[in-house]
């Protein structure tokens, strides 16, 4: 058995239906404990995304967070995982997705929440991750360190192939150029963008997440325009598809679900635990508000995946496989479809042969150029995960001895994204996916036994905000939280008028009560 084999069955088991069900499970739990919150109050957390605060010296602003959230779940899975969906699941599989991406916003506020929650200062700016709140909220510090360990190699070094190779294959395909050339390119721009730390990681994101959006979602638009007439089809055979209703694809319902599940998964990150560093870097007054905040960013990662379904759908420009593993639909919009299902290739080239129905030759280089966005931003993201694994684990050295741990990082990420613009497809995707597969065990396991924790903090802000509140704020020595040190720091002017006011306020009852008092010490009634 060679390499690849082997990959691919260790893959094979380590997303088997068990993991699905780990995170559909606790993901439930939270949307019913929350009373699916996540969904229910998008307009305050669209609110909250424009009116937090503006950063200080040690943190970046809510905004900067969740542009740079979003630049991680908007990657290749959004584009070519949507494409492997519809392989194995037919286009009921998209439906799934879509189901699943929106029930997983409940754990994205988790453990965003969570990455606020036990967050710590450290060389003059915020950390934390999955580890912070394994150690700190649960005392698990051996999984910390093994969750660190995976954050640190397997997040920047193997997660970020499946992204290298797509963006290989797709300037390879719209404009002939050889995969290397491309990858010494984007090795050298990441390696720039990376080397000025979380600000410069920030910035760069909150100007190329709304760019990279509103291009495909133009692109899309005028695809939509000019197939408008099967819009209704589409939108009826997708549905359809989904619950074992249509007459070609209803037999592929239970791989519709297991791909759909599967790929949403894969595409959000929700749960993977790579997104809480980015949530702690956050300045914010309540760890609820960033979890709201980080947990919108679900939208964006729906639609663009709305968007790559529609446009190879209502194109014809995808493949379907049976449950027998024989090509039951080849699409007729392109001739490069017939080729893709001879040698079994899925991906990116999919969505660029839609584009160019309607673009001939440009319609493909933009889409190439998006997903150069789409994996390039998430690729940096990456970084930053692997960044603060490694200060977690290096966090009793000095900083000078941290900062040469970190540099060694920045090198090392680059020259390893280059390596995977010159592997197969497959292996590229079965490495990531063994290396978030694993991730989501360990953190799915953590976030099942720190329920209590996340919902008591999420009551406390929803309680703040329904009794009118105009600043929400949070006290862990109210809540019983332990470990949580830094909040009495950062809202200890805004813990002490609070304090002030309950004892003016007791002391005030205390003396309506004594003049309610009659002079024979009996008591009268008092007035209502």
């Amino acid at each position: 058995m060679d390499l690849s084999n082997i990959i691919n069955e260790v893959n094979g088991y380590i997303w088997a239906m068990p993991v699905i069900l780990l995170l559909l499970g606790v993901s439930l739990a939270y949307c019913v404990a929350m009373g699916f919150g996540t969904l229910r109050n998008w307009r305050l957390q669209f609110k909250l995304l424009f009116s937090g605060a503006s950063g200080s010296a040690e943190g970046i602003s809510p905004l900067q967070t969740f542009c740079a959230v979003a630049a991680y779940r908007v990657a290749v899975g959004n584009i070519g995982g949507v494409c492997v969906a519809i392989l194995y699941g037919g286009p009921g599989a998209l439906f799934w997705m879509v189901v699943t991406s929106l029930i997983t916003s409940a754990i994205a506020y988790a453990e965003n929440s969570l990455g606020q929650l036990y967050k710590v200062r450290q060389d003059g700016q915020y950390r934390g991750g999955p580890y912070n709140y394994m150690e700190s909220g649960l005392g698990w510090r051996p999984l910390a360190v093994v969750f660190a360990l995976l954050a640190l190699v397997a997040v920047p070094l193997f997660v970020s192939g499946a992204g290298a190779n797509n963006i290989g294959m797709a300037f390879q395909n719209s404009l002939g150029i050889n995969p290397a050339y491309t990858g010494i390119v984007v090795s050298f721009l990441l390696f720039l963008v990376i080397s000025g730390g979380v600000r410069r990681i920030a910035k760069f994101s909150s100007v190329i997440v709304p760019v990279m959006t509103f291009l495909y979602l133009t692109m899309t638009v005028v695809l939509m325009v000019m197939n408008y007439d099967k819009i209704a089809g589409i939108v009826q055979m997708v549905v359809s598809s989904a619950f074992s209703a249509d007459s070609v694809y209803g037999g592929l319902f239970g791989s519709a679900v297991s791909y759909g599940v599967k790929r949403a998964v894969n595409s959000s990150g929700a749960g993977m635990g790579e997104t809480p560093p980015q949530a702690a870097a956050a300045e914010s007054p309540h760890p609820a508000e960033q979890g709201l905040i980080n947990a919108f960013t679900v939208y964006i990662d729906v639609t663009v995946c709305l968007c790559s379904g529609f446009m190879v759908l209502i194109t014809d420009c995808f493949n379907v496989l049976g449950r027998d593993g024989a090509v039951m639909h080849v699409g007729a919009g392109s001739a490069v479809m017939a080729e893709q299902a001879a040698t079994g290739t899925v991906g990116v080239v999919w969505v660029q042969e839609a584009c160019n129905t309607v673009l001939p030759t440009f319609g493909g280089i933009i889409v190439a150029f998006s997903l150069l966005f789409f994996a390039f931003s998430t690729t940096v993201a990456y970084y930053y995960e692997g960044e603060s694994g490694l200060a977690y684990l290096a966090r009793n050295k000095s900083q000078k001895e941290r900062d040469k741990l970190i540099w060694i990082l920045r090198v090392a990420q680059p020259l390893m994204f280059f390596v995977w613009f010159n592997v197969t497809a497959a292996t590229a995707w079965a490495v990531s996916e063994i290396a978030l597969g694993l991730m989501i065990w360990v953190n799915g396991i953590a976030l099942i036994f720190l329920f209590p924790k996340v919902i008591l903090v999420y009551k406390d802000y929803m309680a703040q905000i329904k009794a009118g509140v105009a600043q929400p704020h949070f006290n862990p020595h109210k809540l019983g939280i332990k470990n949580a040190d830094v909040w009495m720091d950062l809202n200890k002017e805004t813990i002490r008028t609070y304090a002030r006011r309950y004892k003016a306020e007791q002391e005030a009852a205390e003396a309506a009560k004594a003049l309610a008092v009659h002079e024979d010490g009996v008591a009268m009634p008092r007035p209502r």
